[in-house]
């Protein structure tokens, strides 16, 4: 056989095992890069699922802070007329007043906490909470009146709970009024109620949510003034 019908053979072995070897390493190439956008797509779901966790868990804070009293009533039906119905507590009722005390409490530490969590997270559900509280001030003389004989207790979320207990916001102000007359022996207490006061008459926006976050922002800057004295 002529040396150049080997020569073509060779080349053509050669060429052919070129293009086999190139098909291999393709193919190996596929499954490597498949095999990287998978672990792409897991990672990206893994990062969404870390990214919404917070939110989740915010929203179903949101359900207990909102919810928790329901087992109370549902164990003690007789208390739902007093933060349901306006029903005004009497003498000879089932219940008496510690225990609508209690039951006034116990909703309103809620709605503080989630006041403060609404201001403090742009993810919590911020709207539906407000109906709630609205609602419940709306339609309970026992609430407010725990709310008015105990405002010192409410540091960041009372000025809030003041607004979504009332109508407009000159009723509001009647409020904090009678609330510094009341403070005359608390010259602390009276000065924090005249400084919500002078707020409220000069912010442009006294939805609740705004007038809770002018409370956090001073009492956290209050707390690095302290520090700083402190040092």
């Amino acid at each position: 056989m002529k040396a150049e019908v080997w020569v073509s053979l060779l080349s053509f072995g050669g060429t052919l095992l070129l293009v086999i070897t190139g098909l291999l390493n393709f193919s190996i190439f596929r499954r490597q890069l498949r095999y990287a956008q998978e672990q792409m797509e897991t990672a990206r779901q893994q990062l969404e699922h870390a990214q919404k966790q917070p939110e989740i868990q915010l929203i179903q804070r949101a359900m207990t802070e909102m919810s928790e009293h329901l087992p109370i009533l549902i164990e003690r039906p007789y208390l739902r007329p007093y933060f349901y119905e306006s029903k005004v507590w009497a003498e000879g009722d089932q219940t008496n007043r510690d225990e609508l005390k209690l039951m006034a409490e116990l909703l309103l530490d809620n709605f503080a906490s989630a006041i403060i969590h609404s201001a403090s997270f742009p993810q919590y559900p911020i709207r539906g909470v407000e109906q709630t509280i609205r609602f419940h001030l709306h339609n309970s003389p026992a609430l407010r009146e725990f709310l008015l004989e105990n405002f010192d207790r409410f540091q960041l979320a009372g000025l809030a709970l003041l607004r979504l207990k009332n109508e407009t916001v000159a009723e509001t102000e009647d409020d904090l009024r009678k609330l510094i007359k009341e403070a005359r022996t608390d010259g602390r207490e009276r000065a924090r109620r005249e400084r919500l006061l002078g707020h409220l008459q000069r912010t442009n926006d006294a939805e609740p949510l705004e007038l809770a976050k002018y409370s956090i922002n001073r009492r956290t800057g209050m707390g690095s003034e302290q520090l700083l004295e402190k040092q």
